[in-house]
């Protein structure tokens, strides 16, 4: 027995679909992403890390502009570099990804914090942070804390100092350091990251201080997911002590600074530090002074006769921050024993040309088995989870206090050679405020399209019988 369809009915679910055709067509509704925003082209050829960028296959690729924001919004030192330029090749073993970002005033000449503790004799900008508090702030010296001592501009004075700002006190560690400018600002020298935590907490961080003479390296890092879950809309990272747990002052620091914020969370980071990994003796300080070829400072052996800079590799999860190392020179080591070397894992090559930062990184793909849990082994057909931040150190960015990607960004290998023209610059947006069309609202608008299509011509068909 046929079932012939009642015409009525006929015209209602064509009209139903011919309405979903139109409202996809028109509506930006979520579909699977077909093609990574940062591809990795096939290539033949090595890196030049003597002149990053300078191998022909680069001129092939388009730079993908990538949008940055402020780490922490109500800072006015945060957030200051708005875009990064990348674009990234693979030739069967390696990986090299290439970076560049403006930076009318480079950071020549000044340590990482980190190296210049290792180096004696160690002087100049960056040896330590110095932050401005937020205008408003005053002190108090409590004199009946007869064991505390602090100094005020430079001069010793029995006491405990207490900072206020609106009516909140915090009283501040034994022996603290501030500068009073003649505008009555405050300036706190030598800060720790559990205090940096407190001074966020109570709204008295306004940004790392700078002048023509006291400044912070230029900084850049990619990090990679290598978490349990999906990827967090945010590669957002814990502001807090040095480790977890840690009591600081009579105050207990729950997390970590540098911890990842989302559960389940883990990432590997190459970071490029212009005072400490940059392969410039002229420029860098610890290059200058031969530090990583010195083991007795460092702990580690330095074996490279190209002498080329390298890329920090870092861990973080959801306790701590860790280097991938046995030195422990930025944070804690990730393991005892067994990767000591891994240091220089990651070769970079820096230079710096028309207000521009260039920075190649060239990793290979497979990673030794003892390295596996804290670095990605890089392969065809997989897809990757990838940020960027970038610090302008002249500007007042250190630290947490940085220009960040506001999620993370996809990354696969491709087995297609890179494009026979440059002439295009992508631009991907991590803002949720973008007026640009995401290329995923391109795909649901072209399938409501055809959708709407399909169901006129069913209704052709239908009644012209």
């Amino acid at each position: 027995m046929s079932i012939k369809p009642s015409p009525k009915l006929t015209l209602g679910v064509i009209l139903a679909i011919l309405l979903l055709g139109v409202l996809l067509a028109v509506t930006n509704t979520p579909m699977a992403q077909t093609s990574p925003q940062i591809p990795v082209y096939k290539v033949v050829g090595t890196a030049d890390i003597s002149n990053p960028g300078s191998a022909s296959y680069w001129q092939k690729i388009p730079w993908i502009n990538i949008s940055l924001t402020a780490n922490i919004p109500q800072a006015p030192t945060s957030g200051l570099t708005h875009y990064i330029l990348v674009k990234a090749a693979w030739n069967g073993s390696w990986i090299f990804v290439l970076v560049r970002w403006y930076a009318p005033n480079p950071a020549f000449g000044a340590w990482s914090a980190a190296a210049g503790a290792l180096y004696p004799p160690a002087s100049g900008p960056g040896l330590f942070r110095q932050i401005i508090l937020t205008p408003g702030t005053t002190y108090t010296i409590e004199k009946n804390y007869t064991n505390y001592v602090s100094i005020i501009n430079g001069k010793t004075v029995q006491g405990r100092l207490v900072l206020n700002y609106s009516g909140i006190l915090l009283p501040t560690p034994n022996g603290t350091q501030i500068t009073v400018l003649s505008n009555g600002s405050i300036i706190l020298w030598h800060s720790l990251r559990p205090m940096e935590d407190l001074l966020y907490s109570d709204g008295m961080f306004y940004g790392y201080y700078t002048n023509s003479t006291w400044y912070y390296p230029d900084r850049v890092a990619m990090m990679w997911y290598m978490g349990s879950v999906v990827p967090p809309s945010k590669d957002g990272m814990n502001i807090g002590g040095k480790y977890p747990g840690q009591v600081f002052d009579g105050v207990t620091f729950k997390d970590a600074g540098g911890s990842l914020a989302q559960p389940g969370g883990a990432a590997n980071i190459w970071m490029w530090v212009s005072g400490a990994t940059w392969n410039n003796s002229t420029y860098d300080p610890a290059f200058k002074v031969n530090l990583w070829q010195n083991k007795s400072l460092t702990g580690l052996p330095y074996v490279d006769p190209g002498n080329h800079g390298f890329a920090v590799p870092l861990y973080t999860n959801n306790t701590n921050m860790y280097e991938v190392d046995c030195a422990g020179i930025w944070y804690t080591p990730v393991a005892s024993s067994g990767l000591n070397g891994s240091l220089f894992f990651i070769w970079t090559g820096a230079t710096y040309s028309n207000g521009y930062w260039t920075v190649e990184y060239a990793r290979p793909l497979a990673v030794p088995p003892n390295y596996a849990k804290w670095m990605p082994n890089i392969s065809v057909g997989n897809t990757y989870y990838v940020a960027f931040a970038v610090w302008q150190g002249k500007l007042g960015e250190t630290l947490f206090d940085k220009s960040i990607t506001s999620s993370f960004l996809t990354l696969q290998l491709v087995t297609s050679p890179p494009p026979t023209t440059t002439t295009t610059t992508t631009s991907v947006s991590t803002s949720t405020s973008s007026p640009s069309i995401p290329s995923t609202t391109v795909d649901v608008t072209v399938a409501g399209a055809v959708i709407a299509v399909l169901a006129l011509v069913i209704l052709y068909v239908v009644y012209r019988r």
